[in-house]
């Protein structure tokens, strides 16, 4: 029995010494998971390259979008705006040259208390003033549609 106790021991003793590594297979062991370990350090970095890649380009692709969108939306609020302005101008054309015709009106009538050369210069006076808001108001709507058309 004591025989067979030695026996057990000795080969636990050398189970024990066996699960030992030895210098080159820890240094093999070692050298291998660095090179496991890089390789996944490697990939990783390779993947997020990818996703960062892929992200920046889908942020330059909205980024496009918006700046096409903003344009189209641009254009279309300079156009409206034209638009705006040449409807804005001819009113108050139509404004201006009603009030005038109105100043006429009410001046001609005040001509015809009056008789001969006195009512026709007065009638004349009248045309002539009638002309000239007709003219300014011309001037001022021409100017203000060769605006509208330019607006960009």
């Amino acid at each position: 029995m004591h025989t067979r106790l030695l026996s057990i021991a000795i080969f636990a003793a050398l189970a024990l010494t066996g699960c030992k590594e030895t210098a080159s297979d820890t240094a093999s062991d070692v050298s291998d998971a660095q090179t496991d370990a890089a390789k996944d350090s490697s990939e990783a970095r390779q993947d997020a390259t990818e996703v960062a890649a892929d992200a920046s380009s889908k942020v330059t692709d909205a980024q496009q979008a918006y700046a096409a969108t903003d344009a189209a939306a641009q254009k279309k609020l300079t156009k409206a705006e034209s638009e705006a302005m040449i409807k804005t101008t001819n009113a108050e054309f139509d404004v201006a040259i009603t009030d005038a015709k109105g100043r006429l009106a009410v001046a001609k009538q005040k001509c015809d208390a009056l008789n001969g050369v006195d009512k026709d210069s007065c009638q004349s006076t009248a045309e002539a003033a009638y002309q000239a808001d007709e003219s300014a108001a011309t001037a001022t709507r021409d100017a203000a549609l060769v605006q509208a058309n330019n607006h960009e």
